[in-house]
């Protein structure tokens, strides 16, 4: 085998709350995440040497700084791979968004090279490397739907959301740095995570498992998403106009800044989407999945 494809699925987060801060500075997590077909596409191709990468998205960064090379180089240094990659992105999911586009991608190298390479690594083995780069990696890796704890790579499948919700997902023309988003935060709960808007994780995962939509819809919640609020007002504007068309439930994904929406209707979801368009190109109509990185093609 010369050369792999790889699809590598975006997620959403149906719930986002944080319990404190360990010791060496990460937080500890509670939040449900949730693989949707919003996906990148990455071809991986065998070469003598070296690392080269190319991408349909001009605001890729294609050195060292993008988690693509970082996931190959660690796997190369870890497992004394002998020859180089080049690397084609399809770059769709948005850039900086809350929706885990590094870490799917970086969850896809994870698995190409393992195949492409013959590794023999397990699922659970590429897992804990990926703790060296990032803790969504994991997540992306499985896919589906997951309850995640800790450091947010503690994961517990759950059963997920019905494929025939559909979403919308609307990103406002900015970038959102996430560890800004969680310094905001830490400024603002650290001393006593008294935090009025949290999500109902256990109403929630009761609403996932007895596929009531209602309780899905009353537990969800994202404790970070009123901190992005307070700098970036389009997500309450994109909020307003989903619920305006016809959203039953709207809600920020990750730290933000994209909003996501889940509708009953082809007709509502549609008008909806043409409206926010007009303002904010990265509007995509969706679905729930319950896969993660998938193989799509090799020679």
């Amino acid at each position: 085998m010369d050369s792999i494809k790889l699809r590598a699925r975006a997620k959403i987060n149906l719930s986002i709350d944080i319990k404190g801060i360990f010791e060496d500075g990460y937080h500890d997590l509670e939040m449900v995440m949730q693989s949707i077909n919003l996906s990148d596409y990455i071809l991986i191709r065998k070469v003598n040497q070296g690392f080269k990468m190319t991408s349909s998205n001009p605001d890729v960064p294609l050195d060292k700084k993008n988690i693509i090379y970082k996931t190959w180089n660690l796997l190369k240094e870890k497992y004394s791979i002998d020859g180089g990659i080049e690397v084609f992105l399809e770059k769709n999911i948005p850039i900086a968004a809350g929706m885990a586009g590094g870490s799917t991608d970086s969850a896809a190298i994870f698995v190409g090279i393992n195949r492409l390479f013959e590794l023999g690594l397990s699922e659970d083995e590429m897992i804990e490397d990926s703790k060296e780069l990032g803790s969504d990696i994991a997540f992306c890796i499985k896919g589906g739907t997951y309850l995640a704890t800790g450091k947010g790579t503690n994961l517990k499948k759950l059963l997920g959301l019905d494929r025939n919700i559909k979403i919308l997902v609307c990103k406002p023309n900015v970038f959102v740095s996430t560890k800004r988003v969680y310094k905001k935060f830490d400024a603002m709960y650290k001393e006593s995570f008294d935090v009025a808007y949290r999500p109902d994780n256990e109403t929630l995962l009761s609403g996932l498992k007895n596929r009531d939509s209602q309780k899905i819809v009353d537990g969800m919640g994202n404790v970070l998403e009123p901190v992005t609020k307070s700098w970036c007002k389009d997500i309450q504007r994109i909020e307003n106009t989903m619920k305006k068309f016809g959203a039953y439930s709207t809600m920020m994904s990750g730290s933000g800044p994209t909003v996501f929406g889940f509708f009953k209707d082809y007709k509502s979801i549609n008008k909806c989407s043409s409206i926010l368009k007009k303002r904010y190109s990265q509007t995509y109509i969706t679905s729930a999945s319950n896969k993660g990185v998938e193989i799509c093609g090799n020679k």
